[in-house]
């Protein structure tokens, strides 16, 4: 149940991640990075094992792949400009921080 917890987490997060870093241009993207960031931190506490954030990091970043690429539809979630790209890049190592500081 905790690891199912843990996958859904990582995908809310990176749902809300998306959805804030457009908004409001520098300030969307930091707040979407420090958000997954401390999400994913609190979900490790949360269970005492750095397995339960791999999860969250990991489907953080699938949601994050899926958005940038196209849709059905021709559309995007997260643009190649610098705030997408800015995403893409810094909110993975981000992530992956927020996997390696301690539980």
């Amino acid at each position: 149940m905790k690891y199912l917890i843990a996958l859904l987490g990582g995908v809310a997060t990176g749902v809300i991640a998306i959805l804030l870093h457009q908004s409001i241009p520098p300030v969307g993207v930091i707040v979407a990075m420090a958000f997954s960031y401390l999400a994913i931190r609190y979900l490790g506490q949360q269970f005492g094992r750095r397995s339960y954030k791999w999860i969250a990091a990991m489907s953080w970043i699938a949601v994050l792949l899926r958005g940038s690429t196209f849709g059905e539809g021709q559309e995007l979630l997260v643009q190649a400009d610098g705030v997408g790209s800015t995403l893409l890049l810094l909110g993975t190592v981000i992530v992956l921080a927020a996997i390696a500081a301690r539980v």
